[in-house]
């Protein structure tokens, strides 16, 4: 899967759509079988104008070269300073504590996701600057669509871990205690990385083309949307669908086990009502990031084999437009979730809010002190 699933563009099936036309010898093979070009057929009944001016005319270049800088300078530009103020939490911490909590050990591996696209956006930012010409080599291109969907679905499962670990530490305190080591988490945040690295390998064995003169990155490559949808179906349940019905069922079992009344924690209201905006927060990020990306992704590479295959006999010109348009939205919501995860470290422990008190000449409330379990710290932290 490369990150062409959801940046392509038109330019190279209006080439096809024109070769169609231009010859009634055209010929589409697909697999083991070849056949005449729905694209010719469809072209011998229509006006080529009309197709050459649906296309060009309503382009969804010219929104992707405005929408896609302005939305990764905006998320570089937060991402900088959100993780620049988590990375000063996490070494004060660190320099108090001299170790981090399993939860801390998490989050600090989802901000080193984060940085890694953090820090491909200016990259992104100058090809569509550029007018969709990738001037930073070939294994470049491979590295920085391997960064996006690395990032995407490590940050998803950190999310899980992250809930599971707040689910036991309110629901199953006992058993959290036993298995709270650094050692588990390490092992957690391995695996995830091993899995989603190798998950995203065939990314760095992609082949882009050059097209007009430049070399195209971050496009649709449409002679393999077949098994781009392939893998799209592969995807979306396990890297999607499943980590979100996790996501609800620790978030529903968390929020019913708050709102229950618990007079032996001497736990007040508000408190109650805190962490379950924690809940609400950590499943929104979810939701809004990556369940338009993903609901919108398949629907538009479906569109795009139908556009292949049929022209315009399946989806109409202002459709197949509108699902590009919608594609991009999509992507850069997506994106975003590298920006919008330092507010979920604000809200996850009490080092960050004791650090910006500090800084703020708030008083000072370490979740650290000196002669009780740290076990016990960081469970007292996930239950508030």
């Amino acid at each position: 899967m490369a990150s062409v699933l959801i940046e392509g563009n038109e330019s190279v099936l209006l080439n096809r759509l024109n070769a169609g036309l231009a010859s009634d010898k055209t010929v589409c093979a697909f697999g083991r079988t070849a056949f005449t070009s729905p694209l010719y057929r469809k072209g011998k009944d229509m006006n080529p104008s009309f197709q050459n001016s649906c296309l060009s005319s309503n382009s969804s270049d010219d929104f992707k070269h405005l929408v896609y800088p302005s939305a990764y300078i905006l998320i570089f530009v937060l991402g900088l300073v959100g993780h620049s103020l988590s990375i000063c939490v996490f070494f004060s911490q660190w320099r108090t504590q001299k170790s981090f909590t399993p939860v801390s050990v998490l989050m600090v591996n989802l901000l080193v996701s984060d940085l890694m696209l953090v820090s491909s956006l200016p990259l992104r930012v100058s090809y569509y600057m550029l007018n969709s010409d990738w001037i930073f080599g070939h294994a470049t291109c491979q590295v920085i669509s391997y960064v996006f969907y690395l990032n995407m679905y490590s940050s998803v499962y950190f999310l899980v871990a992250l809930n599971i670990l707040r689910y036991l530490a309110l629901v199953r305190p006992y058993l959290y205690i036993r298995i709270q080591t650094h050692y588990v988490a390490g092992i957690v945040c391995a695996l995830i990385w091993l899995f989603m690295g190798l998950a995203c390998s065939p990314l760095l064995f992609t082949q882009n083309k050059t097209h007009e003169g430049r070399f195209r990155c971050l496009e649709l490559a449409e002679d393999n949307v077949d098994q781009l949808l392939l893998i799209n179906n592969i995807t979306f349940p396990v890297g999607f669908v499943f980590p979100l019905v996790v996501v609800i069922f620790c978030s529903v079992l968390v929020a019913k086990h708050l709102l229950m009344p618990s007079p032996a924690l001497g736990r007040t209201r508000p408190c109650r009502k805190k962490a379950c905006a924690l809940v609400i927060i950590s499943l929104g990020l979810f939701l809004v990031c990556f369940l338009p990306y993903h609901i919108v992704r398949t629907i538009f590479l479906t569109t795009e084999k139908d556009f292949q295959t049929h022209g315009y006999t399946t989806h109409s010109c202002d459709f197949i437009l509108l699902v590009r348009k919608a594609a991009v939205i999509a992507h850069c919501l997506c994106t975003a979730n590298s920006c919008l995860d330092p507010v979920l470290f604000f809200f996850v422990g009490e080092n960050s809010r004791s650090f910006f008190s500090r800084w703020t000449g708030g008083r000072k409330n370490s979740t650290y002190t000196a002669g009780r379990n740290p076990q016990q710290e960081e469970l007292q932290v996930l239950q508030k």
